[in-house]
């Protein structure tokens, strides 16, 4: 049993709502004018930045493109999870960027009370954890991709140039961690003015059994804006700063969840009476204001079971025999088939085997 860890910003980050974005107050100024291209030539735009502030909490800023569609904040999902994100928009639509991502937990490695992995570990107020071995960098940049475009990217082909891209870490270190990994993944999908490029980057650490992911960057744009992509999630990366203010305040949330912690795994909670329950309020308010930026509760949790799923390594289909969910482990191949007891993964089925399709997210 895990005796309140201390989820700190280094874990702070998120992360993959990634997925949950909405239209946020964005407190501004300019900054300047920032060429994302050295060289002069290349007719790459000029950008002009402006300074998005956290809206919720006001626990960081970083600068953004001005003109551009600014979406997330810190995202609190208890005591000790908090989850920054920000999500970039083009004026044209087509380039999105992400810094960091609200839909990735903190994630605790398997043990003989929580062994299976994709269970939540309950920490109350505190947090909520997902059991999960520990992945790297690499690995986790595949499995996240898979959530953050397959909506967008249906024929995905590798592109190894593309992913030769790494961000900088831009939330504070928090000790030294038992083992930290750095990985890429870029693929491209459609054609012609269709065609874009996906592209996502992770860093995972792990401490004492707990592991997060306190980098992460990802893209989506056509092949001659990826220049302006990465150029665009380097500088935020960069200028990402936490608000010293906000650290103390955090620091003394920190405490109060160690008390409650204690108290509640005593079975003690009552002791802390109104202070709990006034807490507790507070984050259902922050849990139901991320919900509404989907407008419906059942897109946020369709999207965290898809990352689930994608992180247990299974894929949901319908049994055709049944009509039921089904889930079967991931394959290579687009189609799994089904002769009413076994699955395969292949593009093209066996004689006489029908097809799976895929549950509707």
């Amino acid at each position: 049993m895990i005796s309140a860890p201390r989820l700190r910003i280094s874990i702070l980050l998120l992360i993959p709502i990634a997925m949950l974005l909405g239209p946020a107050a964005c407190n501004g100024r300019a900054s300047g004018i920032i060429s994302p291209n050295s060289d002069p030539s290349s007719g790459s735009p000029r950008i002009v930045w402006t300074t998005f502030i956290d809206p919720f909490e006001q626990a960081f800023s970083v600068e953004v493109p001005q003109g551009w569609t600014v979406r997330g904040g810190l995202f609190r999902m208890g005591y000790s999870d908090e989850r920054p994100m920000v999500d970039l928009n083009s004026p044209d639509g087509r380039l999105n960027v992400r810094l960091g991502d609200l839909s990735i937990p903190t994630y605790t490695a398997p043990n003989p009370y929580h062994p299976r992995e994709g269970d939540v570990y309950d920490l109350g107020a505190q947090a909520q954890l997902i059991v999960a071995r520990y992945r790297t960098g690499a690995e986790f940049a595949v499995l996240y991709s898979h959530v953050r475009f397959y909506r967008d990217c249906r024929d995905p082909k590798g592109d190894a140039d593309s992913a030769n891209f790494t961000l900088p870490d831009y939330l504070p270190s928090q000790g030294q961690p038992a083992r930290t990994s750095t990985g890429s993944i870029a693929y491209r999908c459609g054609s012609g003015p269709a065609e874009r490029v996906a592209f996502a980057y992770a860093r995972t650490t792990e401490v004492n059994g707990v592991w997060s992911v306190p980098t992460m960057g990802s893209s989506f744009s056509p092949p001659d804006q990826l220049t302006l992509a990465r150029a665009i999630l380097q500088h935020c990366a960069s200028t990402f700063r936490i608000n010293p203010q906000w650290m103390q305040r955090q620091q003394q949330m920190d405490a109060a969840a160690l008390r409650y912690q204690r108290a509640r795994q005593q079975q003690r909670v009552w002791e802390l009476g109104q202070q709990v329950k006034q807490f507790e309020a507070q984050m259902q308010s922050m849990r139901d204001q991320v919900s509404s930026f989907e407008r419906h509760q059942a897109t946020f949790q369709n999207q965290v079971d898809s990352f689930s799923q994608a992180l247990r390594g299974v894929t949901p289909t319908i049994d055709p025999f049944t009509g039921q969910a089904r889930e079967v482990w991931t394959g290579t191949k687009s189609n799994y088939w089904t002769n009413g007891t076994s699955v395969v993964n292949a593009t093209n089925g066996p004689a006489g085997w029908v097809q799976m399709p895929p549950a509707q997210p």
